[in-house]
């Protein structure tokens, strides 16, 4: 058994990854991981992936004139 971390360095070549986006959390609507990639947005109830699932979320429509 190795470390996680042993097995990064040996992938990326270092530990941690420089190119490698920060993980905020989960996205309360999809579950699907965030990273701080400048798509995440946070509410008072949670943190979200991107806009689209906080306007899922809220059931916030876009109404075109």
């Amino acid at each position: 058994m190795t470390h996680p971390d042993i097995i990064t360095a040996e992938i990326f070549g270092s530990y941690p990854p420089q190119d490698a986006e920060e993980r905020l959390g989960e996205c309360i609507y999809c579950e699907q991981p965030v990273y701080d990639d400048g798509e995440a947005v946070q509410s008072t109830d949670g943190l979200f992936c991107n806009m689209d699932c906080c306007c899922e979320y809220y059931e916030i429509t876009n109404i075109n004139r």
